[in-house]
């Protein structure tokens, strides 16, 4: 009695072991793309560092989960996605650029706008304002110094000699 393999099953065993291996074949993200995520992330228990920059524990835990969503197939803006979905929107370093966190992007803005448009106001007033009217001295008289004409005098001759 002959025995030989039915083609189909044969197929099917080869495509089995092939998806069996694929997790396997999958190539794990580099620390710089899990970096590159992180530096994207605050810090959950430090105030104003980004994810990558922090050692806590938290933090190790929260880049080995970056990771892990990576080598599963996740999208960078996925992954943010992820942690938004989690955190909110605090999580971000960044504002996004949308409804409330338009704000943050734009008052600075505006701000910097009105301080410069202030700046040119009060400018314009000092540059237009008339020069204070000079007082007239009497001949004789001391000046605002104490000193009479004739001393005056003197100091201009010794000056002229210099």
């Amino acid at each position: 009695m002959k025995k030989y393999v039915n083609p189909l099953i044969l197929l099917l065993s080869v495509v089995m072991v092939v998806l069996a291996a694929l997790p396997a074949l999958a190539q794990e993200p580099s620390m710089d793309e899990v970096n590159h995520v992180a530096r994207k992330l605050n810090c959950p228990t430090c105030q104003s560092l980004n994810l990558e920059d922090c050692r806590t524990q938290t933090c190790d835990q929260w880049r080995d989960q970056i990771k892990d969503l990576l080598a599963e197939g996740y999208s960078e803006q996925e992954v943010l996605d992820w942690f938004i979905a989690r955190f909110g929107v605090e999580v971000l370093q960044e504002p996004p650029r949308e409804g409330h966190g338009l704000l943050a992007w734009l008052l600075p803005i505006v701000g910097l706008l009105a301080g410069v448009g202030w700046l040119a106001f009060v400018l314009n007033r000092w540059s237009k304002a008339a020069p204070p009217e000079p007082v007239p001295i009497e001949s004789g008289a001391p000046t605002d110094f104490g000193v009479d004409d004739e001393t005056l005098r003197k100091i201009e001759e010794d000056l002229k000699g210099f």
